[in-house]
């Protein structure tokens, strides 16, 4: 059974198979090719028979045709040739005389085109004619005129081949065929197996070198034993089995362990992500108290008591502030990262939200030095979106591009409609004209705590969230954010959304 189920002897049967094949298809061919040489040679050796016999015979030279007296010719011809079959047929190649006993004939009439191109010559060698003791069958013949005086009367028409002879010949070369047969596949049979063996054993060495090797490193690791999750073992194939089956168990062995490995990841993640939000969870609450007990003191002072200490205290105050929005956005990303957030779409009037964003910044921006604009300031352009997300978004961008320009600086925000594969969609485009970002920065400034080199001019601490946040939120838009920059001259963070139309 394992030999059988061996890729190599599988690979040996279909070797010797196609062989057989190729051998019986040349055999055919020069069966063929032999018989039709065969043909052609006895024919060209033939080719005068009927006009001899004419000539010889002095009934059949003077054209009569005298059914009693031909048939004792046709007795004394086939006496001295029994390999030839001998007709007259008239002019429209009907029988008219035959050198058979009754029943033997067929055929009445016969086609003379064939009979007609022999004696003419205009064909060349094999020519083939019917048989008149056969309804379908054709063989090669002699053919000549009859003449009586200077008019044709008459064919003799000669079939080289007769029936007793083909019958003869038959069994002599079943016979002698059958016994080259045997001899040639048996020869045959033991060179494939032979050949086969050598280049099947070459070919498939290397796949079992590495079956082996597959198997017996998965026995020596013990894959399957350690991983205890998984609750369902495939059953090991017997050892008989071929190379082919071994490895493909091993294989879907792997797949399975690799899936459950994978499961054991995502198990993994999930308990990060859980963690991360309980924590910011229990830092939200002492952060909260301390910000309200260093307000409430900030509040008290007055410019009588006022002292040394109040310096330290606002440091506090402010340091407080940071840690409250740093924990504020883990949060808020954790909780993003769980998939467990929705939206509630609905049209956005995208100029109006974005004025009243700059509105709430503009306090920030006056101190910075830097001018916030809108443009189109179009209220009939709308997106498909969730606002509150939206707006964060935007603020997000806003707060980050006033962390990098300078005084004097400016930040756009602006609107185009374009065409995305057949849909309608606005691209937002927030660009500034900070400092920019590096080459080598700039495919990471989407990573949480992730914070480029570039300066930041208005003093408050980035803590490095606001770009995570605002690519997960766009993801849950289906959209993505790119962003553009040179050093020194500024940056651009360009996204897309849906147009809204009352169609959408």
């Amino acid at each position: 059974m394992a030999i059988i189920n061996s890729l190599g002897t599988r690979l040996i049967i279909l070797f010797i198979s196609l062989l057989l094949l190729i051998l019986l298809s040349f055999s055919w061919f020069v069966s063929e090719s032999s018989s039709q040489f065969q043909f052609q040679a006895t024919q060209a050796l033939h080719q005068d028979l009927a006009s001899h016999m004419i000539k010889e015979n002095k009934l059949l030279s003077e054209g009569e045709i005298d059914a009693e007296a031909i048939e004792h010719l046709f007795h004394s011809l086939m006496l001295l040739g029994p390999a030839f079959e001998i007709y007259i047929v008239d002019l429209d190649g009907k029988i008219l005389a035959f050198s058979a006993v009754e029943g033997k004939v067929k055929r009445q009439r016969i086609n003379i085109d064939n009979l007609t191109e022999f004696i003419t010559g205009e064909a060349s060698f094999p020519i083939f004619g019917d048989d008149p003791r056969h309804v379908s069958r054709q063989k090669i013949f002699s053919a000549a005129t009859l003449f009586e005086g200077e008019v044709p009367q008459a064919y003799l028409y000669v079939i080289i081949g007769s029936e007793l002879q083909d019958k003869i010949f038959s069994q002599l070369v079943a016979n002698k065929t059958l016994a080259q047969s045997l001899a040639i596949l048996l020869g045959l049979i033991v060179f494939a197996l032979v050949a086969s063996i050598i280049i099947i054993l070459a070919i498939t060495k290397p796949l079992r070198a590495l079956s082996g090797q597959v198997v017996d490193y998965h026995q020596r690791q013990g894959w399957r034993d350690a991983l205890m999750p998984y609750p369902e073992k495939l059953q090991q194939p017997r050892s008989e089995t071929g190379e082919v089956e071994q490895l493909q168990w091993v294989i879907t062995d792997m797949a399975a362990t690799i899936a459950s490995q994978f499961n054991q990841l995502s198990l993994v993640d999930q308990q990060r992500k859980e963690l991360l939000a309980y924590i910011s969870h229990d830092l939200r609450t002492p952060l909260a108290s301390l910000t309200g007990y260093l307000e409430t003191w900030q509040r008290q002072q007055t410019p009588d008591n006022l002292d040394a200490n109040a310096q330290y205290i606002e440091i506090a105050l402010r340091n407080a502030g940071t840690l409250n929005t740093l924990v504020e956005q883990v949060f808020e990303l954790a909780h993003l990262e769980t998939g467990c957030v929705t939206l509630s779409r609905e049209p956005v009037a995208i100029a109006e939200l974005t004025q009243d964003i700059i509105d709430s910044f503009a306090l920030s921006a006056q101190r910075a030095g830097v001018i916030l604009t809108v443009t189109p300031k179009d209220s009939s352009i709308q997106v498909d979106a969730d606002i509150a997300k939206l707006e964060r978004v935007l603020g997000n961008l806003v707060a980050n591009a006033l962390h990098h320009t300078p005084a004097g600086g400016h930040i756009v925000i602006s609107f185009k409609a374009i065409e995305i594969e057949l849909q309608a969609r606005i691209l937002i485009r927030v660009t500034d004209t900070g400092s920019g970002i590096s080459r080598e920065e700039l495919p990471r400034v989407f990573e949480a705590h992730f914070r480029a080199a570039n300066k930041s001019y208005n003093g408050s601490g980035n803590v490095g969230l606001g770009l995570a946040i605002v690519k997960a939120l766009l993801a849950l838009h289906q959209s993505d954010i790119e962003v553009t920059s040179v050093e020194q001259q500024g940056t651009t963070f360009s996204f897309s959304l849906p147009q809204y139309s009352l169609k959408y």
